[in-house]
């Protein structure tokens, strides 16, 4: 376990962390306000170039801020992305590798850092997290769910999908009752309840996550017929383990006509979304608030989203489920529609807002501030990495460089199977050329690299699960 690191504001050592607490703020901080989806792949939004669909909002974010092209996610699972994102560090470092394990509750999260700095913290929406009185809500003054646990958007308009796994159809509800119309409701409660001090909001979408059920008129917005399935949707690697259950996991998709009615529907559930967003966008806008926000959208991972012939996501490495969407808007720090090309981690977003606060940075977050690459130019790092397993030993480890990427499937610490991709030439992984020599001295060095990565990555035992999982 890790004991939590005081936090000091950058040039005022003298203060300990209670007082700062107690101390009125000094300076003009600026608010937090993460915005986060739950499996959206990045295919699905317009200012990544897909002109299919319509974000409006997620696109008006990209144009006043950063997009960037190059974000991974350090696990392409809800519950330990998410805690890899609110600590900075790994999930093999926190110990949550998986949505069963719990939370160590010596780890700082972004509300224990941004809290000790005088900051009110609220997570609303989806959180998946185990919240008990030993880790007191992982530092958040506000907890909700309006959501409830209940799922009452369950509907099978046909019956080629399986139930209880992927359900997809039009929403009975109108937006205000929707999951979505709910946390953007409650969370525009939170900043007018908050406008006059700083903030952070965790606001969480349960979206476009199944069930993929938006409300009308998102679920008529989009006609199959004019849709287009993405280009490695026939490329299976029927050598991959577990392949074939992420296939059976989708459900029963008989044909190509399934495959893009479930694509009509999650673009329409997106697009709820992002209406939803739009509304949270335009009450900063009201209340005066925007530019002195920090807005981050991205999404814990992605969605095969009918690549690979897949649904949902499973035990791999590909970029349609741990590439996510990142877009960073501060109107008071950087100029707007820059696209950034350099490898971002999911980690690094912690640190990124602790930096653009004036906040300091705790030795032991593994992820890196990206405010260089903002603001101007900077060494950056040459690989991302992601894996999802039950421990270091049984898990699917993805080395993944600009050009290149390395997939390692390991059972019981032995090699179980092995990807490589040319990136360059193969940017929707139809071809794995791990055992094609010309790529020989490539597979040595991401090797290596990953060797080198997991020597010096902190490693921590599974975390027991205790206390109520929130929702689901």
């Amino acid at each position: 376990m890790n004991p939590k690191i005081p936090l000091l504001f950058v040039g005022c050592c003298a203060l300990s962390v209670q007082n700062q607490a107690n101390e009125p703020m000094k300076v003009n901080r600026p608010n937090v306000i993460f915005i986060m989806s739950d499996q959206h792949n990045i295919h699905a939004l317009g200012c990544y170039g897909n002109s299919e669909i319509s974000t409006p909002n997620m696109d008006r974010i990209a144009k006043q801020g950063v997009r960037f092209q190059n974000a991974f996610c350090q696990t392409g699972q809800c519950v330990p992305s998410r805690y890899s994102i609110w600590t900075g560090r790994y999930a093999r470092s926190t110990g949550t590798y998986g949505n069963g394990n719990g939370q160590n509750p010596n780890e700082n999260t972004v509300a224990d850092l941004f809290g000790k700095a005088g900051y009110k913290t609220g997570t609303i929406g989806k959180h998946h997290m185990f919240m008990n009185a030993e880790n007191h809500n992982h530092g958040f003054d506000v907890v909700l769910n309006p959501m409830g646990n209940a799922k009452p958007e369950h509907p099978l308009p046909y019956d080629e999908v399986s139930p209880g796994r992927s359900e997809v159809g039009e929403s009975p509800l109108p937006n205000e009752k929707h999951t979505a119309g709910l946390v953007a409701a409650a969370s525009i409660k939170f900043i007018d309840e908050n406008k006059d001090k700083p903030f952070v909001l965790w606001c969480s979408f349960q979206g476009p996550h199944t069930p993929i059920t938006p409300s009308t008129p998102w679920s008529r917005q989009y006609d199959l017929k004019k849709l287009t399935l993405p280009p490695n949707h026939l490329a299976v690697d029927t050598l991959m383990p577990g392949g074939s259950g992420l296939i059976r996991k989708s459900g029963k998709y008989t044909d190509d006509f399934y495959h893009k009615q479930t694509l009509a529907f999650y673009y329409g559930l997106v697009s709820q979304i992002d209406y939803n967003i739009g509304l949270i966008l335009d009450e900063l806008d009201k209340l005066g608030l925007a530019e002195n926000t920090i807005i981050v959208y991205t999404a814990d991972h992605g969605e095969m989203m009918s690549q690979h012939k897949a649904w949902t996501k499973g035990m791999t490495g590909y970029d349609a489920t741990i590439q996510v969407p990142l877009l960073i808007k501060y109107k008071d720090k950087f100029n707007g529609g820059k696209t950034i090309n350099d490898l971002a981690c999911s980690i690094d977003l912690l640190p990124t807002l602790l930096d653009l606060s004036g906040l300091e940075i705790p030795k032991n977050i593994e992820g890196k501030s990206l405010v260089p690459l903002m603001t101007g130019n900077a060494n950056w790092r040459e690989y991302a990495f992601s894996e999802i397993g039950s421990s270091t030993q049984t898990s699917v480890i993805t080395v993944r460089g600009k050009t290149e990427k390395y997939v390692l499937f390991r059972r019981a610490g032995k090699v179980e199977y092995e990807q490589l991709f040319d990136l360059k030439t193969d940017p929707w992984e139809t071809t794995n050329q791990a055992s094609n020599s010309k790529y020989a001295n490539d597979l040595v060095k991401m090797k290596s690299a990953l060797k080198k990565w997991e020597v010096q990555t902190e490693v921590s035992v599974p975390v027991k699960a205790t206390g109520k999982l929130v929702d689901e």
